[in-house]
């Protein structure tokens, strides 16, 4: 051919015993898809690289039934499989749907509590609410929530000398764990108190 011109020559020779031939580089018929004589090469069938479904690996447990698909039969998972593998007829792993949040009613609705006695309209809904009276009474709030109970103040009134009534001790005295402020003798007997600043009757 490549006296024809078909081809490009050959770009190397061969020493055949008693003559010379010319023959194509190993570059040539790699690139030309020629032995080397130039004669076309049939290429090599290509394989194709696939990879069967996971039960022809070993992953899962094979297809318990078939399927006719019209011109061949398809392994197919039975509802049984399904259910039991997570998967689909074809066995791909099906995702699971989400949960629906299981939500617990008011503790009145469990018997936990009485049940509100009154409604309170919500703009598009109405609400079941605790009445003032219930909410004293079982220590909630309007929606039945317990309400903590807030620490009672205690209301004392200090020494008539810390709210400038009086002028203030003079001396002061161990009283085993704490100090006291304490008046003295000079004081109590000009001001008429006792050591505690309290007034005394004559």
């Amino acid at each position: 051919a490549w006296t024809r011109g078909e081809i490009e020559a050959p770009g190397a020779t061969k020493d055949m015993g008693g003559w010379t031939a010319r023959v194509y580089t190993a570059e040539q018929q790699a690139r030309l898809g020629v032995d080397e004589e130039g004669k076309k090469v049939a290429e090599a069938p290509r394989r194709v690289q696939a990879v069967g479904p996971a039960w022809t690996r070993g992953e899962i447990e094979a297809p318990g039934a078939t399927k006719d698909m019209g011109g061949w039969t398809a392994g197919v998972y039975t509802a049984e499989q399904q259910a039991r593998l997570g998967v689909d007829e074809g066995g791909k792993k099906v995702t699971e749907a989400p949960r629906r949040a299981q939500a617990v009613g008011p503790a009145w609705t469990r018997g936990e509590i009485e049940a509100p006695g009154a409604t309170k309209d919500m703009g598009g809904w109405t609400a079941r609410v605790y009445t003032a009276e219930q909410q004293a009474r079982l220590g909630v709030d309007e929606e039945g929530k317990k309400v903590a109970e807030s620490p009672r103040r205690v209301q004392a009134v200090g020494p008539a000398w810390t709210r400038g009534e009086i002028e203030a001790p003079g001396a002061t005295k161990d009283m085993g764990g704490w100090t006291a402020s304490v008046y003295t003798a000079e004081q109590q007997a000009r001001l008429g108190v006792d050591e505690g600043g309290k007034k005394v009757t004559e």
